[in-house]
């Protein structure tokens, strides 16, 4: 007969369980407070998202950046409904929108592809254009370029056209509370602009995304987008702004990538996005595994994977199905809580 192996091994001993892990000690950080396991619930209530009302579950969309005019139709046709174009986009002018139905998916547009020629804002608009085309905010961002920036799109009021974060915060050897604290200061300089302007605030304020970088670390990553999302809330909460939802579009830090074998970046992305997704991120950006480019190493099998870690994620694991995957663990939240708490102190400690 068959040996049960399972029946080798000890009765659970939740007691001595208890005793173990109660004992632990912190994982390392100097930043807030980061327990293993916490005796006390502390639940944490995660704000609606941009993209979906909580009771449509944990949609994301699912972004791809386009270097060329041949990637465009290949993304779409294999589940990409949000394009960037940026200063990459080599060439790129209003013929590679050609065919593409604007009404079906979004476009993230940088804004000096508007300003040198590349494209025409008008004709976007008047195709059914949807998306982002976001100036990001912050101590440089001039008067000047903040009003002419509103100006362009004051008839489009549907677009989301601010934005911050402009790069991974750990190439800046930043940790994550630092990386919040300097989302709530630049939103203070946006405030001042937009109070100095004639733009109408609270429609402004619906106009925002936040851009996040997300690494192999998925618990502390999760924990991360959670708190960041409460923070947008706190933020409008302490300037006495109505609460409303803040688009968070994620993308796979490349950090931890080495060059031995870059097919084991595909580990690494695979857990970056996996923490994008639980952690609630609106939009995300799978970066292919593969640095290089050119005749030697074709970006097409490199991008076809990174959407295909979305693909799986939504269609073989489900979790698009339930809002904040994640709520209602006990570590998950309390680290959540923790984090926010730690930015939010950092923040008014700056102010004082």
């Amino acid at each position: 007969m068959p040996e049960s192996r399972w029946k080798s091994f000890e009765a659970f001993d939740s007691e001595q369980w208890l005793e173990a892990v109660g004992d632990a000690r912190n994982v390392p950080n100097a930043t807030w407070d980061q327990p293993i396991w916490s005796a006390n619930l502390a639940p944490f209530a995660l704000p609606a998202r941009g993209i979906a009302p909580p009771e449509e579950g944990n949609p994301w969309q699912l972004q791809q950046s386009i270097k060329s005019h041949r990637e465009i139709i290949p993304a779409l046709m294999h589940g990409a409904s949000g394009l960037r174009l940026d200063l990459e986009s080599s060439g790129c002018d209003m013929n590679w929108l050609e065919g593409v139905h604007l009404d079906m998916v979004e476009l993230h547009i940088d804004p000096v592809l508007f300003q040198n020629g590349a494209l025409d804002v008008l004709s976007l608009l008047d195709s059914g254009w949807c998306g982002t085309c976001c100036l990001e905010v912050g101590q440089a961002i001039t008067d000047k370029e903040w009003n002419d920036h509103q100006r362009l799109f004051a008839d489009a009021p549907d677009l989301r056209i601010w934005k911050f974060g402009i790069e991974d915060h750990r190439n800046r050897a930043l940790n994550l509370v630092q990386a919040m604290v300097e989302y709530c200061a630049s939103m203070d300089v946006w405030l001042q602009k937009c109070m100095a302007s004639n733009a109408p605030l609270e429609q402004e304020l619906n106009r925002f995304v936040w851009r996040w970088w997300t690494s192999v670390d998925v618990m502390e990553e999760v924990a991360a987008l959670r708190a960041l999302r409460a923070l947008w809330s706190r933020w409008l909460k302490e300037h006495k702004l109505e609460d409303r939802p803040i688009w968070i579009d994620a993308t796979t830090s490349i950090a931890s990538f080495r060059d031995e074998l870059e097919s084991d970046h595909l580990i690494d992305l695979t857990a970056a996005s996996y923490a994008a997704v639980i952690g609630g991120a609106d939009g995300l950006e799978t970066l292919p595994h593969l640095a290089k480019e050119g005749n030697e190493t074709p970006r097409d099998s490199p991008l076809r994977w990174a959407r295909n870690i979305q693909h799986l994620m939504r269609e073989e694991a489900g979790l698009h199905r339930t809002f904040d995957p994640m709520g209602g663990s006990r570590t998950l939240d309390t680290w959540s809580s923790n984090m926010l708490e730690a930015a939010w102190s950092s923040y008014l400690n700056t102010k004082a």
